[in-house]
């Protein structure tokens, strides 16, 4: 990734961008953790109306485990103008913080006319400029900038992306009048577990009890994470091609990161039609790792309307 470039996930609405010397990465997985980066940003609640707050943290990891990292968040408030073709104003990857890096959770409110600047309503600017189309979900999203400094003085920025509840634009009267009685706002997956070798004589849970299983060198093994029946979420959404609302379910992706070994898949999940409540990953050790040396693992689990929730785990490799 270029310098001063940046790319978006398909799903979850996170972007990211790093700020410091080029480093290609050729050849390398993106699930391997082998220096610092931001590897998701959380926001609780996944979607509020405008001018609610929410809740924002940060996943900062670097080879040796989970970084407490000082974060600067930073709230967009101008919107993408026609001559750009990213999924945030460069304006807004240039303005100053709006506050210190703290460590911890923070709590931010979004502005009160988000669905005017990020949304449906017609945009406060001069010369004016068309609404915001939504994404495939229907959603429309304020940009949040998350800067912090990696171990190593490299400056990590990301963009997460707060759902809002807008009113539905350019449809029917009483299409939009039940589409406001039935919508239910977003709620974040939760990762309930993650089990080491879950089909094996002795499966250990690595998640949410932080136990560190122990893999010989080498070795290939299953990693299962799991998620209730909550998680995929039947949503509405307004289909403009039939002029009417249908249902979908939510699609789950997750992400796998590790500091050693590979990764059989960098990205797993489950599409809406799929009912069931894991994805499966395969891990093979290194084979040269010293008896007793920690592999440390993130996985990060996100919903299509950009809920988001991440956790991580150690696994020992020794003989």
């Amino acid at each position: 990734m270029n310098a001063n470039g940046y790319t978006s996930a398909a799903i979850g609405g996170v972007l990211w961008l790093a700020l410091g010397a080029c480093k290609p990465d050729i050849g390398k997985p993106p699930s391997l953790v082998e220096e610092p980066r931001l590897l998701a940003l959380r926001q609780t609640p996944a979607e509020v109306t405008p001018g609610a707050s929410a809740s924002f943290d940060a996943l900062v990891a670097d080879p040796t485990g989970t970084v407490a990292a000082p974060t600067a968040w930073t709230l967009c408030k101008t919107p993408r103008p026609p001559t750009e073709s990213n999924s945030v104003s460069q304006a807004c990857v240039a303005q100053p913080d709006d506050d210190v890096a703290m460590a911890g959770p923070v709590a931010l409110a979004m502005p009160a006319d988000a669905c005017s600047l990020f949304g449906p309503d017609p945009p406060p600017v001069t010369p004016p400029i068309r609404p915001r189309d939504p994404d495939a979900t229907g959603g429309f999203y304020v940009p949040v900038r998350a800067t912090t400094q990696a171990t190593d003085g490299t400056n990590l920025v990301a963009f997460a992306f707060e759902r809002i509840q807008c009113n539905l634009a350019n449809a029917p009267g009483d299409v939009a009048r039940l589409y406001n009685m039935m919508y239910m706002t977003n709620r974040a997956p939760v990762i309930a577990d993650v089990v080491l070798d879950p089909e094996g004589a002795a499966p250990v849970s690595l998640i949410p009890v932080a136990a560190t299983g122990a893999v010989a060198p080498g070795a290939k093994v299953t990693l299962r994470l799991s998620w209730g029946p909550e998680a995929a979420e039947t949503y509405i959404r307004y289909d403009p091609t039939t002029r009417t609302l249908v249902s979908p379910r939510e699609a789950l992706r997750i992400s796998w990161f590790a500091t050693d070994g590979e990764l059989a898949h960098d990205r797993t999940g489950r599409t809406g039609e799929e009912g069931e409540l894991f994805t499966d990953d395969v891990w093979t050790a290194p084979a040269d790792a010293a008896p007793g040396t920690a592999v440390h693992f993130w996985v990060v689990l996100r919903d299509e309307r950009g809920g988001v929730d991440f956790a991580a785990f150690d696994l020992a490799v020794g003989s």
